[in-house]
Formats: C-alpha cells, sequence, structure tokens
C-alpha cells in the first residue's frame, strides 16, 4: 500500500564518493576537503567545504585517463574566484549570492590526455 502514496517514494540517494584522481596539496599542510563524485558521464570536484582561499593539484592516477567531463561543484560566497590551470588556463567568477551549489562543467580544451595535473586554485577576485 505504500508504494501507492505519493510520499511513499525514497529520495534520491546521495552521490558516491569516489577517489579518481590522485589530490596534491600544498606544502603549507592545509587539506581542504574536496570530494569527488560522478554525476551520469561527468567527474564533478566538490570545493563547497573548503576555506576562502587555497589550492589543490589534481593528479592522473597511474594507467588511468582523464575523464572526458569534469566539472567543478562551488558554494556562492565561498570564494570569488576561482582559476584551473591545465593545458589552458581557466577563470571563472564566482556567484557572490544564492543558497544553491553551483556547478561549473570545465570546457573542451582546458585538459587534454598530455596535460600532467589540473591546478585548481581558489580566492579573492584580485588574486588572480
Amino acid at each position: 500500500m505504500k508504494s501507492h502514496w505519493p510520499f511513499g517514494k525514497a529520495a534520491a540517494p546521495a552521490p558516491q564518493v569516489v577517489s579518481e584522481l590522485e589530490l596534491k596539496l600544498p606544502a603549507d599542510g592545509a587539506a581542504p576537503v574536496v570530494l569527488q563524485f560522478w554525476e551520469r558521464n561527468t567527474l564533478v570536484v566538490d570545493l563547497q567545504n573548503v576555506a576562502s582561499a587555497g589550492q589543490v593539484v589534481l593528479v592522473r592516477r597511474t594507467g588511468n585517463s582523464w575523464p572526458a567531463r569534469m566539472a567543478v561543484r562551488m558554494a556562492p560566497q565561498g570564494f570569488e574566484t576561482l582559476e584551473v590551470r591545465g593545458a589552458q588556463r581557466l577563470v571563472l567568477p564566482v556567484a557572490a549570492s544564492g543558497t544553491g551549489a553551483v556547478t561549473a562543467e570545465l570546457p573542451p580544451g582546458t585538459y587534454d590526455q598530455g596535460t600532467a595535473a589540473l591546478t585548481i586554485s581558489w580566492g579573492a577576485k584580485g588574486a588572480f
């Protein structure tokens, strides 16, 4: 009987955290909480729980290739600008208002199979 009630449907399951790419942390010892998970065929790097400024380097695991599609998830008001350095440099402004997370997909060309590492930095607008 419960399956016929509109409120009897189960909530969508939380995404499964994966470790597709290795995280290399800066030498200063600050370890940001950076999660990775799949949303369909896109690897999402979640930066919602990081400090207002920082950097992390993503490196492919031995024997693996880069995901075909990657995105970065950010929290509004967490930081002002995001910079991604790979085969190309990408600088994204982050929304200053709002309550929900913002997901930005990395455009083709930001990284390719010859890219050794992706450096993701975030912080104040004038820092980049």
